[in-house]
């Protein structure tokens, strides 16, 4: 489905790439606290009824889209064989808007281009763009050459809220009795995944989990590109296996306790599995193909979370005498205090310190399961105390804070973890997280310009000094002016698009596309610091 709205200028046909102002999904623009309603200017005079007509193309083969839903206000009707529509009586602002299966909003389908749209501006018909869905078809066979019926592939692209990144499902699909199987999807790059199926009534082995393109060292690329309207097709060939019992004795946990437990390969595919209890106490058998695995397992609650790690190999016969030994998570407490050498003379020096719930702390998971999201470790309070209850693993510290206060060091133990990462490990716990913030920030202001033009633009200031929030984001004004007092400070490299972008910008290979727009400025403690941007347009965004 999709939803795309256009401005109305004063000519007839105002082309996507040229608005000169984009808003994001509504999650994104707000966790920027960037929210504002859309309002009529003060001033503004309404010119009484007015009709407004337009056609809907197809962005890749400027034809016309018919029979996609038109909606302007309470105004609502399906375009004609030509694409057109027309409403007639429009006596408020508002703004266009247009579904249609198949079709996403943008190039990005993690963006809108919702745009406020005045009833005094109308001079003329408005041609809207959308944009087609990209196709992913796949042939999954054996190694045999035989089709593998029944299998499930996920379409998954990587979501960045603006502080850590995730895989997303986008779209998947069923193979059929030939192995094929269609997933439509909006223009993105992706990576599609499928999980263990075990063996059943028809197939005596199990079919290994697979992800395409394979992350290798050497791989060209970690995903598949599509454009709008493109179509790609994968042949795949999953691995098929003979299983064999695994017998575990499980120590540390009550009797009739039953674990979650994950089996990772050494090339990093996971296999959930389901443990059944066997005749001797303490004991549970669970089924693994051929190979070496680490076993992870996990039970109770937030509350009282154990873990258990062991590695094992089975190679064509039933394996016993497997230990999981299980032990308590740790929990590892957070304390915050206020930088002393803070000047009493700054701008901010009157603000309440925060506490440590309003930082926006987490904890990253550097090797979650792509499956179960996002491998967030979030912080819990209670008893006047706050702590992170942190599952065996290693992680890196962040923030999501956007006030005048920020994290000046983060110590856990002697680790520096503005620089390194957090490592939970049996027997770990103690020492906790110390904080310490300031609210000692400086300015940047400057420009943003499209061609010779000021215009308004996203911009995103990314620290080259370590942080807990690597990225910061702002929007000038619709004459291209922005200043912010509130930067920690440090070394930024920044830059401003015409269209937000969900994407992780402290990447370098991420930002390597942009690196010839984005600007270098130095923030120091009550200086300014100034920067022209060059918008980076629509076009060079979706090329």
């Amino acid at each position: 489905m999709s939803l795309f709205s256009v401005r109305v200028g004063r000519s007839t046909h105002v082309p996507a790439a040229s608005v000169p102002i984009w808003l994001s999904l509504l999650g994104l623009i707000c966790l920027f606290g960037l929210c504002r309603p859309v309002s009529a200017q003060s001033g503004q005079t309404n010119p009484g009824p007015v009709t407004v007509s337009g056609q809907v193309i197809n962005s890749t083969s400027g034809q016309p889209v018919p029979r996609a839903l038109v909606r302007l206000g309470e105004h609502v009707q399906m375009t004609n064989y030509e694409g057109r529509f027309e409403f007639a009586q429009v006596t408020d602002n508002g703004t266009i808007q247009v579904t249609k299966p198949g079709f996403s909003m943008s190039p990005d389908p993690s963006s809108s281009t919702a745009v406020y749209i005045r009833t005094d501006q109308i001079t003329g018909p408005v041609t809207v763009r959308i944009y087609p869905e990209a196709l992913i078809t796949v042939q999954l066979t054996g190694p045999d050459g035989e089709p593998l019926q029944g299998v499930s592939l996920t379409a998954q692209r990587v979501l960045f809220d603006g502080s850590t990144s995730r895989w997303v499902t986008a779209g998947a699909g069923l193979t059929d009795s030939h192995g094929n199987a269609r997933i439509p999807v909006p223009a993105g790059d992706y990576r599609l995944t499928t999980r263990y199926i075990p063996p059943n009534n028809d197939r005596i082995e199990g079919i290994l989990p697979l992800i395409a393109p394979a992350q290798t060292s050497t791989s060209s690329s970690p995903f598949i590109h599509l454009h709008s309207g493109e179509e790609t097709h994968l042949d795949l060939h999953p691995q098929l296996r003979h299983t064999y019992p695994v017998n575990l004795r499980i120590e540390g946990l009550p009797l009739q306790s039953t674990p979650n437990i994950v089996a990772v390969s050494e090339d990093g595919s996971r296999i959930n599995l389901f443990a059944e209890r066997s005749l001797a106490p303490g004991t549970q058998r669970i089924t693994l193909p051929n190979g070496t695995y680490t076993l992870n397992a996990r039970a109770g609650d937030q509350d009282a979370l154990e873990m258990a790690e062991t590695n094992v190999t089975v190679s064509n016969a039933e394996l016993s005498g497997v230990v999981l030994n299980f032990m308590p998570v740790p929990s590892i407490p957070v304390s915050i205090s206020v930088d002393p050498t803070t000047a009493t003379t700054s701008d901010n020096s009157s603000a309440t310190p925060p506490s440590v719930n309003q930082l926006g702390l987490f904890l990253q998971n550097l090797q979650a399961d792509p499956e179960s999201g996002s491998g967030q470790v979030s912080l819990v309070t209670r008893n006047g105390g706050s702590f992170f209850t942190v599952p065996f693993g290693t992680y890196r510290l962040k923030a999501r804070s956007g006030n005048q206060w920020y994290i000046k060091s983060a110590t856990y133990g002697n680790t520096d973890l503005l620089q390194n990462e957090l490592v939970s490990a049996p027997g770990a716990g103690g020492a906790g997280i110390r904080l310490v913030v300031s609210n000692d920030s400086g300015t940047v202001q400057g420009t943003t310009s499209l061609g010779s033009t000021a215009a308004g633009a996203w911009i995103y200031m990314v620290s080259t000094t370590p942080s807990l929030t690597p990225i910061i984001s702002m929007r000038s004004r619709d004459d291209g002016s922005f200043s912010n007092s509130r930067i920690p400070p440090g070394s930024y490299r920044v830059l401003a698009l015409e269209q937000p972008r969900q994407i992780d910008f402290s990447d370098p290979a991420v930002a390597a596309p942009f690196s010839a727009r984005m600007q270098s400025t130095t923030v120091e403690v009550g200086m300014k610091s100034s920067v022209s941007l060059d918008i980076v347009p629509f076009a060079e965004l979706y090329p």
